[in-house]
């Protein structure tokens, strides 16, 4: 009897014990939860508190900012939204940093850029739109001025205005890349010029090309900003002859794959820089920026 009894209270204690343990194993995992939750509310906090005190900015306005450390370039966090400023690089620079950093700080600096001076283009596309719709008095004189700019022998308002829209951002970061290094050249760091454009005007600030072409000295434009790169860029692709292939296209698409061909001429390699450029939209996944949007 006294060993049944012996059994009993084995099997008791035995089944009080897993009891037990089932309601420790309950308890480490709350507080694996909440250990979890408070680093994840920590790594939170060290994320705003890297990026720079910057006031959330309007339609229509942005925030210049001159670097002075890469610190304070302003962070994209994966959201798919930009702060509203543009960065001038006169005092830092993007040389010696390893790749995944470089890249991921050209594009910091490049994507809010690019779309400050989309939203500005567009802002005249819609004034335009407006004349064209009779919403709003046209303007002769700046009509006039603007089909100089952009070479619309036509005098026509609805050509201004197709020929005004916007490369997609995917395209320009890609010329961006190759023309640039990345933002290593010297013509990125020296004269703001992304896009390696040349100049023909010695009246205009600009510099020297590194090497000479035959029996000729090359110059490229000088920009105060790379903002300003950026417009001229659009401004080129807007006008020029070379590229009406690729404007006839934009009105209708703005798929890359189709696009891109038609910038065969903007560069001496032509075929194979074409092939670079799709390239480096596809490896780096340019097309995903399309369709970034401001906070």
């Amino acid at each position: 009897m006294g060993i049944k009894l012996f059994l009993l209270y084995l099997i008791v204690v035995t089944i009080n014990f897993s009891k037990l343990e089932d309601k420790v194993a309950i308890k480490n995992t709350e507080l694996k939860k909440i250990e979890t939750k408070v680093e994840t509310k920590v790594e939170e906090e060290k994320n705003e508190e890297v990026k720079p005190k910057i006031k959330k900015m309007v339609k229509g306005t942005h925030k210049e900012i001159d670097l002075l450390h890469l610190s304070d370039i302003q962070p994209i966090l994966g959201k798919k939204t930009v702060p509203r400023v543009v960065y001038s690089m006169d005092n830092v620079s993007l040389k010696g940093l390893d790749i995944p950093e470089k890249k991921k700080l050209f594009f910091e600096i490049m994507i809010p850029t690019a779309m400050v001076v989309i939203e500005e283009i567009e802002e005249t596309r819609e004034d335009l739109k407006l004349m064209m719709t009779g919403q709003k008095e046209r303007d002769e004189e700046y009509l006039l001025k603007m089909y100089t700019q952009y070479r619309v022998d036509e005098k026509n308002i609805e050509i201004l205005y197709k020929k005004l829209k916007p490369v997609p951002i995917s395209i320009l970061l890609s010329q961006a890349i190759l023309e640039s290094g990345w933002g290593t050249s010297r013509l990125f760091e020296k004269a703001n010029n992304i896009f390696g454009v040349w100049s023909i005007d010695p009246n205009e600030p600009r510099i020297k090309a590194a090497q000479a072409r035959v029996n000729k000295q090359v110059y490229l434009r000088k920009y105060p900003t790379l903002k300003e790169s950026i417009a001229d860029y659009m401004k080129l692709l807007a006008r020029h002859k070379a590229y009406s292939e690729f404007r006839k296209e934009l009105q209708v698409t703005d798929d890359y794959k189709v696009l891109v061909p038609k910038l065969d001429k903007y560069s001496e390699m032509e075929e194979v820089y074409i092939s670079r450029l799709l390239a480096t939209i596809e490896y780096n996944k340019l097309y995903q920026y399309d369709w970034y949007e401001f906070e």
